[in-house]
Protein backbone atom coordinates (compact mmCIF):
# COMPACT_ATOMS: atom_id res chain seq x y z
CA UNK A 1 0.00 0.00 0.00
CA UNK A 2 1.30 3.69 -0.75
CA UNK A 3 0.08 6.71 1.02
CA UNK A 4 0.39 9.59 -1.62
CA UNK A 5 -0.41 13.44 -0.41
CA UNK A 6 -0.54 15.92 -3.26
CA UNK A 7 0.52 19.57 -3.20
CA UNK A 8 -3.30 20.60 -1.63
CA UNK A 9 -2.61 17.70 1.19
CA UNK A 10 -4.95 15.82 -0.04
CA UNK A 11 -4.62 12.67 0.79
CA UNK A 12 -4.87 9.17 -1.25
CA UNK A 13 -4.50 5.34 0.29
CA UNK A 14 -3.99 3.02 -3.15
CA UNK A 15 -2.48 -0.55 -3.54
CA UNK A 16 -0.46 0.90 -6.27
CA UNK A 17 -1.48 -2.04 -8.82
CA UNK A 18 -3.56 0.44 -11.07
CA UNK A 19 -2.98 3.85 -12.47
CA UNK A 20 -4.44 6.53 -10.29
CA UNK A 21 -6.47 8.66 -11.46
CA UNK A 22 -6.94 12.32 -9.25
CA UNK A 23 -8.75 15.90 -9.92
CA UNK A 24 -4.85 17.16 -11.11
CA UNK A 25 -3.95 13.85 -13.65
CA UNK A 26 -2.71 10.37 -13.53
CA UNK A 27 -0.55 8.98 -11.35
CA UNK A 28 1.15 5.72 -13.18
CA UNK A 29 1.10 2.68 -11.36
CA UNK A 30 4.43 1.91 -13.45
CA UNK A 31 6.50 4.96 -12.08
CA UNK A 32 5.02 4.51 -8.38
CA UNK A 33 6.14 0.64 -7.80
CA UNK A 34 10.23 2.29 -8.02
CA UNK A 35 9.51 4.73 -5.91
CA UNK A 36 10.32 4.63 -1.98
CA UNK A 37 9.41 6.76 0.74
CA UNK A 38 10.08 10.48 1.18
CA UNK A 39 10.09 10.59 -2.98
CA UNK A 40 7.94 12.57 -5.32
CA UNK A 41 5.99 11.28 -7.73
CA UNK A 42 4.12 13.93 -10.78
CA UNK A 43 0.92 13.52 -12.44
CA UNK A 44 0.95 13.36 -15.91
CA UNK A 45 -0.10 17.16 -16.14
CA UNK A 46 3.00 17.80 -13.63
CA UNK A 47 1.30 18.14 -10.26
CA UNK A 48 3.37 16.97 -7.46
CA UNK A 49 2.39 14.31 -5.11
CA UNK A 50 4.72 12.98 -1.93
CA UNK A 51 5.15 9.21 -1.55
CA UNK A 52 4.41 7.47 1.96
CA UNK A 53 4.07 4.39 3.56
CA UNK A 54 0.78 4.45 5.36
CA UNK A 55 -0.10 3.85 9.25
CA UNK A 56 -2.36 2.87 11.22
CA UNK A 57 -3.70 6.31 11.26
CA UNK A 58 -4.15 6.33 7.63
CA UNK A 59 -5.74 3.50 7.55
CA UNK A 60 -8.30 4.41 10.03
CA UNK A 61 -8.66 7.80 8.41
CA UNK A 62 -9.45 6.04 4.90
CA UNK A 63 -11.69 3.38 6.54
CA UNK A 64 -14.96 2.69 5.31
CA UNK A 65 -17.23 4.16 7.63
CA UNK A 66 -20.67 2.07 8.76
CA UNK A 67 -22.15 3.17 12.37
CA UNK A 68 -21.40 5.98 14.07
CA UNK A 69 -17.24 5.65 15.30
CA UNK A 70 -14.67 6.03 17.83
CA UNK A 71 -13.04 8.97 16.73
CA UNK A 72 -9.08 8.99 17.23
CA UNK A 73 -9.67 11.81 19.79
CA UNK A 74 -11.27 9.37 21.79
CA UNK A 75 -9.03 6.51 21.04
CA UNK A 76 -6.09 8.51 22.33
CA UNK A 77 -7.83 9.13 25.68
CA UNK A 78 -8.96 5.75 26.12
CA UNK A 79 -5.01 4.67 25.97
CA UNK A 80 -4.04 7.28 27.80
CA UNK A 81 -6.34 6.77 30.75
CA UNK A 82 -5.98 2.99 31.06
CA UNK A 83 -2.22 2.49 30.58
CA UNK A 84 -2.89 -0.06 27.49
CA UNK A 85 0.54 -1.75 26.00
CA UNK A 86 1.98 -3.92 23.31
CA UNK A 87 1.20 -7.33 25.18
CA UNK A 88 -1.95 -6.34 26.82
CA UNK A 89 -5.44 -8.52 26.38
CA UNK A 90 -8.47 -6.35 25.34
CA UNK A 91 -11.75 -7.50 24.76
CA UNK A 92 -13.68 -4.60 22.40
CA UNK A 93 -17.42 -4.94 22.10
CA UNK A 94 -19.88 -3.57 19.87
CA UNK A 95 -17.12 -3.82 16.74
CA UNK A 96 -18.97 -1.19 14.39
CA UNK A 97 -16.89 -0.27 11.62
CA UNK A 98 -13.84 -1.53 13.81
CA UNK A 99 -12.13 1.98 14.23
CA UNK A 100 -11.22 1.09 17.68
CA UNK A 101 -10.44 -2.45 17.49
CA UNK A 102 -7.90 -1.08 14.75
CA UNK A 103 -6.11 1.52 17.02
CA UNK A 104 -6.12 -0.70 19.83
CA UNK A 105 -5.12 -3.88 18.23
CA UNK A 106 -1.87 -1.96 16.76
CA UNK A 107 -0.77 -1.22 20.54
CA UNK A 108 -1.47 -4.41 21.93
CA UNK A 109 0.49 -6.37 19.33
CA UNK A 110 1.89 -9.01 19.15
CA UNK A 111 -1.12 -9.76 21.29
CA UNK A 112 -4.50 -10.97 20.17
CA UNK A 113 -7.38 -8.42 20.61
CA UNK A 114 -11.20 -9.67 20.55
CA UNK A 115 -13.92 -7.82 19.05
CA UNK A 116 -17.78 -9.17 19.73
CA UNK A 117 -20.58 -7.93 17.07
CA UNK A 118 -23.70 -9.31 16.20
CA UNK A 119 -24.97 -7.65 13.72
CA UNK A 120 -23.46 -9.20 10.05
CA UNK A 121 -23.55 -6.18 8.32
CA UNK A 122 -21.35 -4.34 10.49
CA UNK A 123 -19.07 -7.15 11.19
CA UNK A 124 -18.40 -7.20 7.25
CA UNK A 125 -17.63 -3.76 6.99
CA UNK A 126 -14.88 -4.19 9.81
CA UNK A 127 -13.38 -6.99 8.09
CA UNK A 128 -12.67 -5.33 5.13
CA UNK A 129 -10.49 -2.39 7.18
CA UNK A 130 -8.62 -5.10 8.90
CA UNK A 131 -7.81 -6.82 5.80
CA UNK A 132 -6.69 -3.50 3.47
CA UNK A 133 -5.36 -2.37 7.10
CA UNK A 134 -3.18 -5.81 6.83
CA UNK A 135 -4.26 -6.18 10.81
CA UNK A 136 -3.73 -9.77 11.40
CA UNK A 137 -3.94 -10.09 15.34
CA UNK A 138 -8.05 -9.13 15.85
CA UNK A 139 -10.45 -12.01 16.18
CA UNK A 140 -13.83 -10.72 15.20
CA UNK A 141 -16.57 -12.88 17.29
CA UNK A 142 -20.13 -12.76 16.38
CA UNK A 143 -21.29 -12.75 19.76
CA UNK A 144 -23.67 -11.20 22.19
CA UNK A 145 -21.52 -9.78 25.03
CA UNK A 146 -24.54 -8.85 26.98
CA UNK A 147 -24.52 -12.80 27.40
CA UNK A 148 -21.23 -13.18 28.63
CA UNK A 149 -17.39 -12.83 27.65
CA UNK A 150 -15.21 -15.51 27.10
CA UNK A 151 -11.82 -14.38 27.90
CA UNK A 152 -10.53 -14.19 31.69
CA UNK A 153 -7.37 -12.30 32.56
CA UNK A 154 -8.13 -9.34 30.88
CA UNK A 155 -6.32 -5.97 31.22
CA UNK A 156 -8.67 -4.05 29.43
CA UNK A 157 -12.61 -4.27 27.71
CA UNK A 158 -13.84 -1.61 25.64
CA UNK A 159 -17.60 -1.07 25.17
CA UNK A 160 -19.82 0.77 22.32
CA UNK A 161 -23.31 -0.30 23.14
CA UNK A 162 -25.81 1.22 24.24
CA UNK A 163 -27.10 -0.79 27.36
CA UNK A 164 -23.23 -0.80 28.67
CA UNK A 165 -24.76 -1.60 31.99
CA UNK A 166 -25.45 -5.47 31.72
CA UNK A 167 -21.73 -6.22 30.77
CA UNK A 168 -20.73 -4.98 34.47
CA UNK A 169 -21.29 -8.36 36.12
CA UNK A 170 -19.52 -10.16 33.00
CA UNK A 171 -16.72 -7.90 33.35
CA UNK A 172 -16.33 -8.10 37.35
CA UNK A 173 -15.30 -11.99 36.29
CA UNK A 174 -13.23 -11.59 33.11
CA UNK A 175 -10.92 -8.43 33.96
CA UNK A 176 -7.78 -8.86 36.18
CA UNK A 177 -7.80 -7.08 39.98
CA UNK A 178 -6.92 -3.41 38.48
CA UNK A 179 -7.96 -4.19 35.00
CA UNK A 180 -10.05 -1.54 32.96
CA UNK A 181 -14.23 -1.45 31.71
CA UNK A 182 -14.40 1.68 29.56
CA UNK A 183 -17.50 2.68 27.42
CA UNK A 184 -18.11 5.03 25.02
CA UNK A 185 -21.98 6.58 24.87
CA UNK A 186 -23.19 9.73 23.41
CA UNK A 187 -25.53 10.11 25.94
CA UNK A 188 -25.05 11.46 29.70
CA UNK A 189 -27.75 9.42 30.95
CA UNK A 190 -26.17 5.88 29.44
CA UNK A 191 -23.44 6.89 31.53
CA UNK A 192 -25.47 8.14 34.86
CA UNK A 193 -26.98 4.41 34.58
CA UNK A 194 -23.35 2.53 34.11
CA UNK A 195 -22.14 4.64 36.77
CA UNK A 196 -24.91 3.36 38.90
CA UNK A 197 -24.22 -0.29 38.56
CA UNK A 198 -19.92 -0.16 38.84
CA UNK A 199 -19.87 -1.63 42.31
CA UNK A 200 -16.32 -2.83 42.84
CA UNK A 201 -15.16 -0.19 40.45
CA UNK A 202 -12.89 3.15 40.76
CA UNK A 203 -14.33 4.97 37.87
CA UNK A 204 -14.71 8.95 36.34
CA UNK A 205 -16.52 9.94 33.22
CA UNK A 206 -14.84 12.08 30.49
CA UNK A 207 -15.41 13.84 27.39
CA UNK A 208 -12.80 15.54 24.56
CA UNK A 209 -14.07 18.77 23.19
CA UNK A 210 -10.66 19.37 20.43
CA UNK A 211 -10.63 22.68 18.23
CA UNK A 212 -8.06 22.78 15.33
CA UNK A 213 -6.32 26.29 14.10
CA UNK A 214 -5.47 28.08 11.24
CA UNK A 215 -1.92 28.93 11.59
CA UNK A 216 -2.18 31.02 8.37
CA UNK A 217 -5.00 33.74 9.39
CA UNK A 218 -3.95 32.25 13.25
CA UNK A 219 -6.96 32.16 14.50
CA UNK A 220 -9.23 28.95 14.94
CA UNK A 221 -11.41 27.18 12.60
CA UNK A 222 -15.39 27.87 12.53
CA UNK A 223 -15.86 24.45 12.85
CA UNK A 224 -14.89 22.03 15.65
CA UNK A 225 -15.05 18.25 16.46
CA UNK A 226 -16.70 19.16 19.66
CA UNK A 227 -18.97 16.12 21.76
CA UNK A 228 -18.85 13.08 20.04
CA UNK A 229 -19.36 10.66 23.20
CA UNK A 230 -18.85 10.61 26.73
CA UNK A 231 -16.18 8.23 28.05
CA UNK A 232 -16.84 6.18 31.27
CA UNK A 233 -13.45 5.10 32.56
CA UNK A 234 -13.64 2.12 35.43
CA UNK A 235 -11.26 0.11 37.21
CA UNK A 236 -11.53 -2.85 38.69
CA UNK A 237 -10.32 -2.48 42.79
CA UNK A 238 -12.67 -5.61 43.86
CA UNK A 239 -14.95 -8.45 42.94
Amino acid sequence: MYLLIDEKEGSYLIKGNLDLHTRYGIISCKELVEKNPGDIIKSHTGFIFHVLNPNIVDYIKKAKKGPQSVTLKDCGLIVAHTGVHSGSRVVDAGTGSGILAMFLSNIVNPEKLVTYEIRRDFAEIAKKNFEKAGIKNIELKMKDIYVGIDEKNLDLITLDLPEPWRVVKHARKSLKIGGYLVSYSPSIEQSKRLFDSLEGFQSETIECVTRNWDMKTVRPYSRMLAHTGFITIARLIER
